[in-house]
C-alpha cells in the first residue's frame, strides 16, 4: 500500500518477488475439480480485489452479494503482498470466471483462461478482457465544474504516483481547466515538475504549496491523497478552504471525514461496478458472451464540504449574494429580489456576477436549488414533490429538469446513486 492508503499505486514492479501461495498451499490436491465430496458443486469465482480502501470495498459489497445468490462459490484473495500465484491459484481451484482489480494491470492474466476474466476498476478490454472502468475525463470534469464554481481562477492537481487512473485524470483536469480560461500552475507529481514519487517529501511539497497562487484549487485525484496534502498545507501555514481548496474523489466518507476540515470529494458509484461487473461474470458463465465487453461508470457528482466552502470572488457585492442566495434558495427568488437584499441594482449585479463567475444571477439561483435538493435526497425519505417545494422548485417538473441540466440525471435516479454509496459507507 503506498503512502496515503489508495492501494491502485501497487504496481507489480514494486513487489516482493516471492509468490503468495496462501494457508492451504500443498494442503490440497493439485487440481480440484470435483467438490462434491465437499458439498460444492457450483461454479467457483476467483476474486482478486483488496478489501481495504472504500473504493473496492465498494466494489466487494455489492459483486458478493449478488454471486451468493446465484449460488456462486466466491474465493477471495488479496492480490497483494507479495502477488498471488495464478498458476497455483487455477490450478489448485479451477475457477470458471475471475474478478480482478487494477492492482493486476501489468500482470498477464494468461494462467487463469480457459476461466472467464472481468477486469474492474481499470480497462484492460484493449487485452481482450472485459472491463467495467469509469470515465477518467468525467470524473475530472465534475472536480473541476466544481472548484470553478467557487470563482477560482487558479486551479491545479496533485498526483502522487503515476499509475493509469491517475494520470488520466490529472490530464483530463489540465486540459479542462485550460480550455475554460483557468490559469493551471504545475502540479505535483505532473511532467512539468518530475514523476510522481510515491515516497512522501514534506519539504518539497510546502515548497511546492508555497509558490501557488491564493487561493488556490487542487484536484487531488484520490481522497487518500489528499491526507497528505493537508497535512502539508498545515505544515506550510496556509488554511483550508481560504488558501487552498482540496478536492479528492471516490467519496469515501470514513476517509473524508477524518480529515479536518472535512474533504469535499467525486462521488464514483463503486457499488455499480460491482453490480455491473456481477452482470459481465454471470452473462460469460451463462454463455451469452460473444465479444469483449466494456461498459464505463460515470460519476455522480461532487459530495462539498467543508474543504471547499468558500467563495473565492474579489467582488464583495458578488460574494454577499452568493451567501443570501444560499441561504434564501428555498424561498421565491427572483434577481430584483436579490438585487434588492445586497443592495445593488439589477443590471449592476447581473454584470458583476457575469464578471466575477462567468454566469448568471437566474443560474446561481438554480444552482443554489439542486444542493439543496441534493442534500434533501440524500439525507431524507421525503417524496420527489416536497423535495421540490422545501428547495425552492415550484413543481417536480421543474426539479427534474434543473437536475437534468445540472447533473445530467433526473432527481430519482440521484437519490437511488447516492443512497447506495451512503448505505455502504454507514454500515461499514
Amino acid at each position: 500500500m503506498c503512502p496515503g492508503g489508495d492501494t491502485r499505486c501497487t504496481s507489480p514492479a514494486s513487489q516482493p518477488s516471492e509468490r503468495w501461495r496462501g494457508p492451504l498451499a500443498g494442503a490440497l490436491p493439485p487440481r480440484v475439480n470435483d467438490m462434491s465430496g465437499l458439498g460444492i458443486e457450483a461454479q467457483r469465482v476467483l476474486v482478486l480485489l483488496d478489501s481495504g480502501p472504500g473504493w473496492s470495498r465498494g466494489i466487494l459489497r455489492s459483486f458478493m452479494a449478488v454471486a451468493q445468490e446465484r449460488g456462486w462459490v466466491p474465493l477471495h484473495f488479496h492480490p497483494y503482498y507479495p502477488p498471488p500465484d495464478l498458476d497455483w491459484l487455477a490450478r489448485t481451484f479451477a475457477p470458471a470466471a475471475a474478478l480482478v482489480g487494477p492492482e493486476l494491470l501489468g500482470t498477464s492474466l494468461e494462467p487463469l483462461l480457459p476461466a472467464s476474466i472481468v477486469s474492474v476498476a481499470a480497462d484492460r478490454s484493449s487485452e481482450g478482457i472485459a472491463s467495467v472502468c469509469l470515465d477518467e475525463g468525467a470524473i475530472a470534469a465534475v472536480a473541476l465544474e466544481h472548484l470553478l464554481s467557487k470563482g477560482l481562477r487558479h486551479v491545479t492537481t496533485f498526483r502522487f504516483t503515476s499509475w493509469r487512473f491517475a494520470v488520466e485524470r490529472e490530464r483530463a483536469f489540465v486540459e479542462r481547466a485550460r480550455a475554460a480560461g483557468a490559469n493551471v500552475p504545475a502540479g505535483w507529481g505532473s511532467d512539468e515538475l518530475g514523476s510522481a514519487k510515491a515516497v512522501e517529501d514534506p519539504v518539497a511539497i510546502v515548497e511546492w504549496l508555497l509558490g501557488l497562487p491564493r487561493p488556490c484549487g487542487i484536484f487531488t485525484c484520490t481522497d487518500g491523497w489528499a491526507r497528505i496534502v493537508i497535512r502539508s498545507v498545515r505544515l506550510a501555514g496556509l488554511r483550508i478552504p481560504e488558501d487552498v481548496l482540496l478536492v479528492g474523489v471516490d467519496n469515501d466518507v470514513v476517509e473524508c471525514e477524518l480529515q479536518a476540515p472535512w474533504l469535499s470529494s467525486v462521488m464514483v458509484p463503486w457499488q455499480e461496478v460491482g453490480t455491473s461487473a456481477e452482470r459481465l461474470v454471470h452473462r460469460a458463465l451463462s454463455g451469452q458472451s460473444s465479444h469483449v465487453e466494456r461498459q464505463v461508470i460515470l460519476p455522480v457528482g461532487v459530495q462539498a464540504r467543508r474543504s471547499t466552502d468558500i467563495w473565492a470572488v474579489d467582488d464583495a457585492l458578488v460574494a454577499k449574494a452568493l451567501r443570501w442566495i444560499r441561504e434564501h434558495a428555498h424561498q421565491r427568488l427572483s434577481v430584483p429580489l436579490v438585487a434588492r437584499a445586497v443592495g445593488g441594482g439589477r443590471q449592476r449585479l447581473e454584470r458583476r456576477f457575469r464578471r466575477a463567475l462567468d454566469r448568471t444571477v437566474v443560474e446561481e439561483i438554480r444552482r443554489a436549488r439542486v444542493e439543496a435538493a441534493k442534500k434533501l435526497l440524500q439525507t431524507t425519505k421525503a417524496g420527489l414533490n416536497e423535495v421540490a417545494q422545501r428547495s425552492g422548485f415550484s413543481n417536480t417538473t421543474l426539479l427534474n429538469t434543473a437536475f437534468r441540466r445540472e447533473l445530467g440525471m433526473p432527481p430519482g435516479v440521484y437519490r437511488r446513486r447516492t443512497h447506495g454509496m451512503l448505505a455502504s459507507c454507514r454500515d461499514e
